[in-house]
């Protein structure tokens, strides 16, 4: 059958210009029995099968147009592509909608198909046999996907102005590359990349940013951190002294270290630079007029300064005042104020 087969079309139902007289409205059952009117349920009742000289009575004009008239109405509801809202006390009539069969919903442009046969439930009520009938398709804006999607070697997703547009030509059966292209512009450009062994490239001038910040790149590395043809060329010009490396020119030899702060003396700390810290404690008499001489425990090649001090803070053999005069390289006098103690002595100077 073709589409140019189609029936001609009902503009109008049967006898819609007819006057009231000659249009009777089909009454579901005969009001008067043996009067000859039709009803939904006989039809043409049975005295209109008999003739008029045994008794019976001659079918009517306005019956038959108003039976036309109801079944062209119909059919020219259908033929205008007009889909029925539910309707329960037609559902009652006919013992309830049959499974797959569709009504319209109350809101233009939504539809229910029925679940179950005998269906008598109302449309969108909690536990009632039917379902959207667009239920299992994705709506324009608002939908969810969920499972697998499978799609064709080619797809795109585009926005009006071109950006977030993305596209995956199947350079190979499972190759297990993703291509997102942009097409500001009107011109499809590749702009990054993800193929089967993880790695994500970005192309033309782009960047990758985590959390704002600018990821550094391996060409910009190169240019910050030790390369190993750099390392390579540290050693060649390196030595090794007393088993230890030492960057040639930039390290202090071992000697050198040693010479500046070995020592194995506790009270003597030697610094950098040729200065040394000496730090005892002698006992002193209390001689008023000359005091107690006291050799440092290394000597200093240029008079040090000299810093006495007790260890406590009262009258008593630990708690006297010093004074410290006469400093050479090799020692100082110390002389107690009022009892003979021990004195706490720092020299600091030159070794």
């Amino acid at each position: 059958m073709k589409q140019s087969d189609f029936p001609k079309r009902f503009s109008q139902p049967i006898a819609a210009s007819a006057s009231s007289g000659n249009l009777a409205n089909i009454p579901a059952t005969q009001a008067t029995a043996g009067d000859g009117t039709a009803s939904v349920a006989l039809g043409f009742p049975p005295e209109t099968f008999i003739g008029r000289s045994a008794g019976g009575v001659p079918p009517r004009g306005q019956d038959m147009n108003g039976f036309l008239n109801r079944l062209s109405s119909v059919l020219q509801a259908y033929q205008a592509g007009m889909i029925g809202v539910y309707d329960a006390g037609f559902a009652f009539s006919i013992g309830g909608y049959a499974s797959g069969a569709v009504v319209a919903g109350t809101t233009p442009g939504t539809f229910w198909v029925s679940t179950a046969d005998n269906n008598m439930t109302q449309p969108g009520a909690n536990g009632a046999f039917w379902q959207n009938l667009f239920a299992n398709y994705l709506p324009l804006a608002g939908g969810k996907l969920s499972g697998s999607l499978i799609i064709g070697s080619f797809y795109s997703f585009n926005a009006d102005n071109g950006y977030s547009t993305f596209y995956r030509p199947s350079r190979a059966p499972s190759d297990g590359i993703l291509d997102y292209y942009s097409d500001v512009g009107g011109t499809y450009s590749n702009v990054a990349r993800i193929t089967s062994d993880g790695s994500f490239n970005i192309y033309g001038s782009g960047h990758f940013y985590e959390s704002n910040q600018q990821v550094a790149t391996q060409n910009w590395a190169n240019g910050q951190f030790a390369t190993p043809t750099w390392v390579s060329a540290q050693f060649a010009q390196s030595s090794w002294v007393s088993s230890q490396f030492e960057r040639l020119g930039n390290c202090v030899p071992v000697a050198t270290y040693t010479g500046d702060f070995s020592t194995s003396d506790s009270r003597v700390i030697n610094l950098a630079y040729g200065h040394r810290i000496q730090f005892f404690t002698v006992s002193v008499g209390n001689d008023t007029t000359v005091g107690s001489w006291v050799t440092f425990p290394q000597a200093f090649s240029n008079t040090p300064i000299v810093l006495v001090g007790a260890s406590g803070n009262d009258d008593s053999v630990s708690d006297t005042d010093y004074w410290v005069y006469g400093a050479t390289t090799t020692g100082v006098y110390v002389r107690p104020r009022n009892h003979i103690g021990l004195a706490n002595l720092i020299a600091i100077g030159s070794k």
